[in-house]
């Protein structure tokens, strides 16, 4: 279980391709059936994709964390953009445990996130990722 000795624990998820069809899939789900127009731009909601989910899921088989995914709710995310993200960008995302919290029988957990370009390190959004999970049971 999460505690605050995994403060600190970071998650890496270098080389993030923004591809195109994976891109157009995204904004598609997002758009509720309406006709797409040409991807200028990725829309800045794409941060789940490169930035979120490739290193929380890291963290949900960190088996030291041992993190009870029975239950667990995805409290809250916000993202801060810094810098547009272009498809064929290669993104490189971190996530760390910024605190671990207990209380009323949940175990809070929040996670910093930010991902750079690849090429260059520039930094193209941060935020951060509130998880709820179930806490210890008497």
């Amino acid at each position: 279980m999460p505690d605050a000795s995994h403060v600190g624990r970071r998650y890496r998820a270098e080389g993030q391709v923004i591809d195109a069809e994976r891109v157009r899939a995204f904004a598609a789900s997002i758009a509720g059936g309406a006709d797409l127009p040409d991807l200028g731009e990725v829309p800045p909601t794409f941060a789940a994709v490169y930035c979120l989910f490739p290193t929380m899921g890291q963290l949900f088989f960190d088996t030291e964390v041992g993190l009870d995914l029975t239950g667990l709710v995805h409290g809250e995310q916000e993202f801060s953009f810094h810098h547009p993200v272009h498809i064929g960008d290669v993104v490189d995302a971190t996530a760390e445990i910024v605190s671990v919290e207990d209380k009323r029988g949940r175990v809070f957990l929040t996670l910093a996130l930010e991902a750079t370009r690849a090429a260059g390190g520039e930094r193209v959004c941060s935020g951060k990722a509130l998880l709820i999970a179930p806490g210890a049971t008497s």
